[in-house]
């Protein structure tokens, strides 16, 4: 009787996946699945923006897509720097051909801010740039009123936080962790090293 009272539209069902998919990239450890991860969950979200008549978000979201394949190479070719340039250009292009007022401004910031993550080679440094083009997608996402992509950047800001305190964590375990050397007493005193 519930379940025949809730309809679950094909937006619904496409932000739910996309959803999902939030949930999992941010815990990824490397580079690699960061990007592959965002990569599936853009896929998703352009049908669900598509659905909702958030056609900046949509195209803004294929760029996404653009940028994460040719950021994925450790080493980039020079064909793949000028197509993620070209991309750049690209967000104004969508925002000004598609332009519906303020959404399109918040999403074209927040992509922005992504886009500069992206193509950081420094996991910590991609990190800190999504929390903040997070900000603006949140801003875009109550505004264009989808639930699905507003828990979505939640839940990713909320990943991405938690990896870097596990990072963090791990490096000052590593760095306050002994020397082989000195647990085995093969240091010499600081004053016989001198």
């Amino acid at each position: 009787m519930i379940l025949s009272s809730l309809s679950i539209s094909a937006a619904d069902a496409f932000g739910a996946a996309a959803f999902a998919g939030s949930c999992l990239w941010p815990l990824m450890k490397r580079r690699r699945g960061l990007l592959v991860g965002q990569a599936a969950t853009n896929l998703l979200f352009i049908t669900h923006f598509i659905l909702l008549g958030a056609y900046t978000a949509a195209a803004l979201c294929a760029l996404v897509v653009t940028q994460v394949l040719t950021a994925l190479p450790e080493t980039r070719r020079r064909w793949h720097s000028a197509l993620f340039v070209a991309t750049v250009p690209g967000i104004a292009a969508v925002a000004v051909a598609t332009w519906a007022g303020l959404p399109s401004a918040l999403s074209s910031i927040g992509i922005s801010l992504s886009t500069t993550a992206r193509w950081q080679s420094n996991t910590t440094r991609m990190r800190l740039f999504l929390l903040g083009a997070g900000l603006f997608w949140v801003s875009h996402n109550i505004l264009v009123m989808s639930p699905f992509a507003i828990a979505s950047d939640g839940i990713s800001a909320i990943g991405n936080v938690a990896r870097l305190i596990a990072d963090r964590r791990a490096a000052r375990r590593q760095s306050a962790a002994p020397t082989a050397d000195a647990v085995n007493g093969n240091r010499a005193p600081a004053a016989l090293a001198a």
